[in-house]
């Protein structure tokens, strides 16, 4: 909504602040001042930042002009007062809470709703479960289970990765968990493996030398230990290692399932029989599913990236440039986890049907990895690919979402480096900005103490010290809410659709001998038809690119400042250059990944 004042009066000269008013039913309309125009005035045309109080029977917004189209430092801002009253009242809106017990903070209360996109993806979601309803019966043959493609259900890049090693290999560097396998450099002891066990598989090397020279690849998943989950349902904890060949794919060559050794638990080999190994991969990755769309997915961008939202409401004017930063990269978050996590975590629903360790599980991995995640190594690509040890093309020379997904990382750290810049000539003036110092000291407050208790934010006795370490803060929080939300999102129906694929529930219980197996083992092993129906379903609609703006484009604008405009255009620019260069690296890759194209990676997390 736009207002133009046209006035000849010369008590208007010189116009500081107004109050626009919403009064009744206006109430319960939601709209927001998008600039404020004064005509023969020697000032000119002018944007404003809106600031709202809370709610009254009249409420109130405080808009605040100025003449430079500047967001606002708190020491430059000649109402001084008005700005701390206006966010004593924003921290009454916004305040903190855990839903569940030892899980990241979120919002208390959601003060407006905002469904942006979410009432198409309930009512694709009622089309299809409505569609699927005849869907019973159980599986017969392979052949059968190749059938649930159609007109309802594309059919995904691939439905072999379940039979071939190198296909296996490349779901950790192109699937859609691709953040958790790490570069081998001792062999646990808890892992019963033998260098005579493992040297037909590791070509010329020895034990020793594949690890020496960097070959060997692990993944434990010990945070399942003794996890929960659907009644009737087992969940592996397992451990896998692989190995970088000569022809550099990586490919796994042993798994466990357990965590302990135990004359139950075997190490399962590519030697194996062809279905017991198949199983063992099934089961592996059944726990890797859980893992991801419990932590990768639903705690570590989604719950995590809210209570950041809150942060920064509680503790930044509106009018101030860091909030204008990120605060389009938080659109519709709050609302889709307030409305659509019933859907996924409610009694009956797809977390608790199709997902082995439900939503008691998934609740519980996240309380268990918020000891673990910090924002400066987790929660930021760069430092995660090096504490991993596979930040190197020398060491993993084929992984497609590590160079993609850095290229955005570098372009938004370019970004907000500029943008900082532009508002913070010297590391002086941020550290005089009391109100992003609030923001920071408030980012690292343990929860009992009323803060947001987040591990590994930069910066030296609760204050940022440098601009550096702002930038890096601001950079890891975008990219999170975009590119790194896209690629634990996107591609899920792409891995999940095909039961055997990348299974998210598993019936029975898992392999404890090395013993021959059959099709049929595998079949009766997927779970039933019309739970995976189901799951279909949800991921189809979650894996639907067309809900909000690419990043970049916001679908609202907060920016107005000519300088900061000119950034804003510049890191357009630079996205436009990177979808250009992934499309080309595709073009030689074996398998296309475009998760990672700027033009597919939306603003926010919005669905």
């Amino acid at each position: 909504m736009a207002f133009t004042i046209n006035h000849n009066n010369k008590q208007w000269e010189k116009v500081d602040t107004m109050q626009l008013w919403k009064h009744g039913d206006g109430e319960n309309t939601e709209w927001m001042v998008e600039k404020i125009t004064e005509t023969e005035c020697i000032y000119g045309t002018y944007s404003q930042g809106v600031e709202r109080c809370a709610p009254q029977l009249f409420s109130p917004i405080a808009v605040s002009v100025n003449e430079q189209r500047e967001p606002l430092l708190p020491k430059y801002d000649p109402d001084q007062d008005r700005r701390r009253e206006i966010l004593d009242g924003e921290r009454k809106l916004f305040e903190y809470t855990q839903r569940a017990t030892g899980i990241p903070c979120q919002v208390k209360v959601v003060p407006r709703l905002n469904p942006g996109h979410y009432t198409k993806a309930v009512e694709d979601i009622k089309k299809l479960t409505t569609a699927i309803a005849h869907k019973k019966g159980d599986w017969t043959n392979i052949n059968d289970v190749k059938k649930i493609f159609g007109c309802l259900f594309p059919h995904p890049s691939d439905i072999t990765r379940w039979e071939d090693d190198v296909k296996f290999g490349m779901q950790r560097f192109a699937g859609t968990h691709n953040t958790v396998i790490r570069l081998c450099t001792e062999i646990p002891e808890k892992l019963a493996v033998t260098p005579a066990m493992l040297k037909p598989l590791l070509e010329n090397d020895t034990l020793q030398s594949a690890i020496k020279k960097r070959r060997l690849f692990i993944i434990d998943h010990s945070i399942l230990r003794n996890c929960p989950t659907i009644k009737g349902t087992v969940v592996c904890s397992p451990i896998a290692l692989f190995y970088r060949r000569d022809d550099n794919k990586i490919v796994p060559i042993a798994i466990q399932l357990f965590q302990d050794k135990a004359h139950d638990n075997p190490v399962f080999l590519p030697s194996d029989p062809k279905y017991t190994w198949i199983l063992a991969k099934m089961w592996f990755n059944n726990a890797d599913a859980c893992v991801h769309q419990a932590n990768t997915h639903l705690g570590y961008t989604h719950i995590v990236m809210e209570g950041f939202e809150v942060s920064i409401n509680r503790n930044l004017s509106k009018s101030h440039p860091m909030f204008k930063i990120m605060a389009p990269h938080f659109m519709y978050l709050m609302t889709i986890n307030y409305l659509a996590l019933s859907i996924l975590l409610g009694e009956g629903q797809f977390m608790n049907t199709v997902v082995s360790v439900g939503t008691e599980g998934a609740y519980e991995l996240i309380r268990r990895y918020r000891s673990k995640w910090r924002l400066n190594v987790e929660g930021t690509l760069p430092a995660d690919l090096k504490e991993r040890g596979v930040d190197s093309t020398d060491v993993v020379p084929d992984y497609p979402f590590r160079d993609d997904a850095l290229l955005t990382y570098n372009a938004i750290l370019k970004y907000v480096t500029d943008y900082v810049h532009l508002y913070y000539p010297s590391d002086k003036e941020l550290f005089e900005d009391y109100e992003i110092q609030n923001w920071r000291a408030d980012l690292e407050r343990p929860i009992h103490d009323g803060g947001l208790g987040i591990l590994g934010v930069e910066g030296v006795d609760g204050r940022f010290t440098s601009r550096e370490q702002l930038i890096q803060v601001v950079t890891s929080i975008i990219y999170t809410c975009s590119a790194g939300h896209a690629a634990a999102n996107f591609k899920q129906y792409d891995e999940y659709a095909y039961p055997m694929n990348y299974p998210s529930m598993l019936r029975g219980k898992p392999p404890s001998d090395r013993g021959s197996r059959s099709e049929v083992d595998v079949i009766q092993t997927i779970q039933h038809r019309l739970n995976h129906y189901q799951l279909m379903t949800i991921v189809k609609v979650l894996s639907d690119h067309s809900f909000g703006n690419q990043l970049g484009n916001f679908d609202q604008r907060y920016i107005y400042d000519p300088k900061a405009m000119h950034i804003v255009q510049k890191f357009r620019a630079d996205l436009c250059k990177i979808h250009r260069k992934i499309q080309k690296a595709n073009m030689g890759r074996e398998i296309t990944y475009d998760y990672m194209d700027p033009l597919v990676i939306p603003n926010s997390i919005n669905i």
